[in-house]
Formats: C-alpha cells, sequence, structure tokens
C-alpha cells in the first residue's frame, strides 16, 4: 500500500542506538483510564516473527519498491506461519515468512524488511473465531485471483495490502467490503484508511481522550522499540485532544466508505 513511511521507521533503519532510547514525558501526568472494557485498558502482544500459535497476527513490513521509494506493506500470519496479502504485481497470495530479503514479481524487485507483529484481538474468544475463520477468508480471495491495487473501493475488484487485513478481520455483513468496528473512528487521510490508522487502533491509542493519556500507555507498554517510535510518531500527527466524533456528529457526517 503507498503511503509516506515515517520519520520513526527511517530512524529506526539508520540509527538502532535511538530506537532505543526511552520515551521521555514532561511532567508528572495523572493516569488517564480508556472506557471500561475498550483496547486502551488492555495488553498489547507484539511478535519479532511468526511462530505457532499466531495464526491472525498482523505483520508490518518495510517495502522498498523498484523506484527506490519506501512503502509499508501488511500482511496477515497463517497458521503453518506463512503470510497472506496483497502483493505489488501479485495480487492476493500466501507467501512463505520474509524477515528481511527480496521478491521477484512481475519485471521488478522489492526489497522487504520485517519491522513488528501485532495480536488484533486481546481476547480470546474473539482469536479463536478469527484463526477458526481465516483459511477460508483468505483461501477464497487467493483462489480468485484477486490483482493488487492502491485505490481499493467497495465496488474495485482489486484489494490494497490494507485492504486485505482489514477484510480479514472484520468481514462485511452485506458485502466483501470490511464492516469496521465502531471504535475504529480514525481516518488519517480524509477519504481513506492507512496502515498508520489500524496501527493506532490495534494498540488502543483511539481509545484514549488525549496526547498525554497516549504517551503514558506507550511509555507502560512492553513494545518493540520499532513499534514504540512508530506509535510515538503517529500520536504526534494526531490532534492533542483528537477524540472519536460523537454519535450525534457521526450520524451528520455519513458519507460514502471510505478506501483502504
Amino acid at each position: 500500500m503507498r503511503y509516506m513511511v515515517t520519520a520513526a521507521m527511517l530512524v529506526t533503519i539508520g540509527n538502532a542506538a535511538y530506537a532505543n532510547a526511552p520515551l521521555t514525558i514532561a511532567g508528572k501526568i495523572p493516569a488517564v483510564q480508556s472506557p471500561a472494557g475498550g483496547r486502551g485498558n488492555k495488553p498489547v502482544q507484539t511478535a519479532n516473527g511468526v511462530a505457532p500459535g499466531q495464526a491472525g497476527y498482523i505483520h508490518y513490513f518495510l517495502l522498498r519498491m523498484p523506484d527506490e521509494t519506501l512503502e509499508i506493506q501488511l500482511g496477515i500470519e497463517l497458521a503453518d506461519q506463512r503470510i497472506a496479502w496483497s502483493f505489488p504485481d501479485l495480487g492476493v497470495v500466501i507467501s512463505p515468512f520474509i524477515n528481511g530479503g527480496t521478491v521477484q514479481a512481475g519485471d521488478g524487485s522489492y526489497g522487504v524488511w520485517h519491522l513488528y507483529g501485532i495480536r488484533p484481538h486481546a481476547d480470546a474468544t474473539a482469536m479463536i473465531r478469527l484463526q477458526k475463520e481465516l483459511p477460508a477468508r483468505i483461501d477464497r480471495w487467493v483462489k480468485a485471483g484477486i490483482p493488487y491495487c492502491l485505490d481499493d473501493a467497495p465496488r474495485a475488484n482489486c484489494m490494497s495490502c490494507l485492504g486485505l487485513v482489514l477484510r480479514a478481520l472484520f468481514p462485511g455483513r452485506v458485502d466483501d467490503y470490511p464492516a469496521l468496528p465502531r471504535d475504529f473512528w480514525r481516518a488519517g487521510m480524509a477519504s481513506r484508511y492507512t496502515p498508520n490508522d489500524l496501527l493506532l487502533y490495534l494498540t488502543g491509542m483511539l481509545d484514549l481522550p488525549d496526547r498525554n493519556a497516549r504517551l503514558q500507555r506507550i511509555n507502560r507498554l512492553a513494545l518493540p522499540p520499532d513499534l514504540r517510535l512508530d506509535l510515538e510518531e503517529q500520536v504526534y500527527r494526531m490532534g492533542v485532544y483528537e477524540l472519536a466524533p460523537t454519535p450525534q456528529k457521526r450520524a451528520a457526517q455519513q458519507s460514502p466508505r471510505r478506501r483502504l
């Protein structure tokens, strides 16, 4: 999926010492709790690679395109530790996990580096359901030969890497477009969601009331250095007091579904 790579990712590649620096928050700020049962109160389980029992984990990769630009690539782990993703010039495929290497696709060569994996549901029941239903969801798209695209829309016969992951996590009730939960309220771009929006959702940042509460949570969580830097970068990109819209405002803002 073609999005700007965060400065944090570039820093991580070029300066491992800075990547391991602790997060500093000025002043002593009282802890702020998210609503009961929300993601903002739950642990975030991460992975440095694939492993048995991690089916359904969402993996973030850094992708170097043939023109040398850098992008974020998402995939979802399967029970046999392979990765399902929608990949440029390949479409929806299942591939061996790549920690760091090169993928030949079409006439191009793509550099791939694994960043981190995240368990999408803290709730055990939700994870079991996802793991049970995931193979059928993915196999259908692979067999259909769904092509890759950047402009993943409700009526498009193609999928972005984010589009595949969101469809796998939140299958639509009426059609094949994902039915996102109400607490996945933020889109960093006006007309579409991005991998960074999913990152903020999975880590509970969208459940918290302001920047200080989000920075406190980052400081408390045990996170890989790459993920800590990326989250801090995205939290600073949000408004200081950015909150989910009220039901009234959400109803007033009803618009065509955002692209993926």
